[in-house]
Formats: structure tokens, sequence, C-alpha cells
């Protein structure tokens, strides 16, 4: 079940060979910056948590946009394959396939 897995904070990947990994072993960023005091996810608006977590992924490119995993998820559920990026640089490459290996789910659209 994909909301179990959710909400045990397991990473499935939506690309091949479709891995899902638990807690314990799921991937996580490489980012070894920190947000700002106040640092406010850059698509609700809402504070994010001091570092990366589960629930709190930073832009691997300018590591300077930060959001929540369900922000995110929201965006690339709406923008789709082809329009997806970094709400701050606007990357959409390394971007997207940061976000394909931490579990975010980007249709085809």
């Amino acid at each position: 079940h994909l909301p179990c897995a959710k909400e045990g904070g397991f990473v499935t990947e939506y690309i091949t060979p479709y891995s899902s990994y638990c807690p314990e072993h799921r991937p996580e960023q490489a980012i070894e910056s920190t947000p700002e005091p106040g640092t406010e996810c850059l698509i609700c608006m809402e504070p994010v948590e001091e570092r990366t977590t589960y629930g709190t992924m930073a832009c691997p490119v300018c590591k300077r946009a930060w959001f929540h995993r369900d922000c995110i998820q929201g965006q690339a559920m709406r923008a789709g394959a082809l329009f997806f990026q970094c709400p701050l640089c606007r990357d959409s490459q390394a971007f997207a396939v940061q976000m394909f290996i931490l579990g975010i789910r980007i249709p085809f659209r």
C-alpha cells in the first residue's frame, strides 16, 4: 500500500527497478547546508525543519530551495514530467532525478 508506506516513512522509487526502502535503509539527500532560521517551504509558505528529513527536502542544485515532501509531491503531480522543476532555480534535469530517487512520483503526461 502506498498510503501505508508514506505513513511509515518508507521511500518507493518510481524508476526501474522500482525499489522500496524502509525508514532505516531509505535514500537520503546529501545536502550539507542547513536552512536559515525561519526558512519557509516555497510552496505552502509554512516553516520547514532545520535539516533534511523524510518530510523536509531541498533542491540538490541551488541548495537554497527548501520544501515539504507533500508539497513537492503535489507540485510534481500537477506539473508532470515535462514541466516539473525546482521552484526557485528552475532546474529540471538534476532536480527531477533527485526527486525520483527520493520517492517523489512524477507522472509522464
